[in-house]
């Protein structure tokens, strides 16, 4: 049985030991040589295998160690493709990750980055011996630490002339290009970080007669307008496109051949259940990161692809967002989609501007799945339809909420509120629902203007804590200031709850009592215990919340047989 390489991305380390498991995507390097264009930048989320990918077409192009290299890919697919072998190892390559480019302030990061540079110079000098000196010394003023921002920003260039003078073009290869990027969102830099990269790149890629090609690989797709201004020479593959669809992640057919030879025929149903739904164009993928530690893990089921990152960017993001997001999130966690626009360049400074944004994010950094898209002339503007892929990724919303909670001590709040409801504690309710409203809504709702916020927010709270006892439906009147929610028991022990929240409106009532009795009359009208005895319970708890502020009045009644 194939060992698991877990924390291998180096295919030549991978390929060279025997007995180590490697899935076969060099169908990667066909469909490049296949391909035209000049620069291609493949979008993924991470653990996808982007890194191995772009290492696997580092050993098969490049000039150095070819022979050697050649062995590598015996008996792989592209062996047997005459044309595809005709290019193997006739090409420099120009290999850069930065992955490590990342800190808290930009004079850390570009100094990670002159590093990176000079390291690059090192690796490239012995090859360039014989170029002549004039196109040496902006590449050895780097080697030496003594390059200014523009010998820097012009490394790329001078580095594929340099090659060009004495053979082939090269291909140039650059992994994991926004992680800087992201830093630089995060840590309040971004000016500083675009400006370089945006003439790193430009020089490099943008009409560069001495390259041959080159691929660049990241989470996301920064706006052309921030980072690729006036390369129109660049092909996009992001995770809606189906070019290059098959060759991150694994495959259903990969998949199910993985749990063959691994005798994992007995869990297979939970394993898509935890691992599968991603759809890259119309390709359904699985997480390759969580098969591969499944597998070596024997079996065990773990959130494997959510332990590589603390998704505190995430779980921030979700809590500062707005009515409508929530809500969004509702569905989704749920298990129903959402419509939103398609918007597949990020501009990370909008990401919380707006609903759109905020799931076009999630959606291409791997947190949610496309289950359609819907393109011109069809609809005016295209349209993607949103659902959270799969268990593993669900846990992470959940943790999300459970988070917003915590920060304010209110996760054991809602436990206790669980308890009451289930056994029908009318008076417990009350004091507990006042207490989580004192703790919680001001991280909701900071300004105490706008309760929907709370509304949504305890909704998210009840159907990540409470799912396991009750069926949860939340109905919302935007801009009305309501919100009712029902839950249907799964034990008919338990009681079925139904709940009106609505906010206090001076002109139509005089007092919060008042308020709470007009939701209880909402319940009333609705018949809404009549659909939760119709789904089998036979005692309900009925309870009209009204709100002002921090202020809350609450009306409940129940029924018993």
């Amino acid at each position: 049985m194939k060992k698991i390489p877990i924390g291998y991305s180096d295919f030549k380390e991978i390929l060279s030991n025997p007995n180590f498991l490697y899935v076969d995507k060099t169908g990667l390097i066909e469909e490049f040589l296949e391909d035209q264009i000049k620069i291609l930048l493949i979008t993924r989320p991470r653990r996808f295998g982007k890194t191995l990918n772009l290492s696997t077409l580092r050993y098969f192009f490049d000039k150095e160690n070819a022979s050697e290299n050649r062995k590598l890919f015996e008996g792989l697919g592209v062996s047997k493709n005459q044309d595809a072998m005709a290019e193997q190892g006739k090409r420099p390559v120009i290999y850069l990750s930065f992955k490590d480019c990342k800190a808290n302030d930009w004079l850390k990061t570009e100094e990670m980055i002159h590093v990176l540079l000079r390291s690059l110079t090192l690796e490239h000098l012995p090859a360039l011996k014989n170029v002549e000196p004039k196109l040496l010394q902006p590449i050895l003023v780097v080697s030496e630490s003594q390059g200014n921002f523009a010998d820097l920003c012009s490394l790329l260039l001078n580095l594929t002339r340099a090659y060009t003078s004495i053979g082939s073009s090269p291909l140039v290869l650059i992994d994991e290009y926004d992680v800087p990027l992201q830093s630089a969102w995060t840590g309040g830099y971004w000016d500083e970080a675009v400006t370089f990269f945006r003439n790193f790149f430009s020089a490099g890629f943008k009409d560069n007669p001495y390259l041959w090609r080159g691929v660049i690989s990241g989470c996301l797709r920064v706006a052309r307008e921030s980072m690729f201004t006036g390369m129109n020479n660049l092909k996009v593959c992001g995770v809606s496109a189906t070019d290059y669809s098959k060759h991150f992640g694994f495959t259903v057919p990969e998949v199910k051949q993985l749990i063959q030879d691994y005798s994992l025929e007995p869990i297979e149903a939970q394993i898509e259940s935890w691992y599968n739904g991603y759809i890259f164009g119309e390709t359904e993928i699985y997480n390759p990161w969580s098969i591969l530690n499944l597998i070596e893990q024997k079996g065990a089921f773990r959130p494997y692809w959510m332990n590589t990152s603390g998704n505190d960017l995430v779980k921030e993001i979700l809590g500062s967002s707005g009515v409508d997001a929530k809500k969004d999130l509702e569905d989704l966690m749920a298990g129903r989609s959402i419509t939103v626009s398609l918007q597949e360049q990020v501009v990370f400074q909008e990401i919380e501007n707006t609903p759109a944004n905020l799931w076009n994010f999630l959606y291409f950094t791997g947190y949610l799945k496309a289950i359609n898209i819907e393109v011109p002339p069809t609809v005016p503007k295209a349209l993607v339809h949103l659902k959270i892929p799969n268990s593993e990724v669900t846990q992470i919303f959940d943790d999300s909420v459970q988070y917003w909670f915590a920060q304010k001590k209110s996760l054991s709040l809602l436990q206790n509120l669980r308890n009451c409801l289930r056994d029908g504690d009318e008076e417990e309710f009350s004091l507990i629902m006042q207490k989580l409203v004192l703790d919680s809504l001001s991280y909701f709702d900071a300004t105490g203007n706008e309760p929907e916020k709370f509304y949504h927010g305890l909704v998210l709270g009840l159907i990540v804590s409470f799912s396991d006892t009750w069926h949860i439906r939340s109905n919302r009147e935007s801009g009305m200031g309501r919100c009712d929610i029902l839950m249907t028991p799964k034990n008919p022990d338990h009681f079925g709850v139904v709940m009106e929240l609505k906010t206090h409106h001076p002109t139509l009532e005089a007092d919060l009592k008042a308020t709470a009795s007009r939701a209880m009359a909402q319940i009333e009208k609705k018949q809404y215990e009549q659909e939760l005895k119709s789904q089998g319970a036979t005692k309900i708890m009925k309870i009209g919340i009204g709100f002002l502020g921090k202020q809350v009045e609450i009306i409940s009644q129940k029924s018993e047989g």
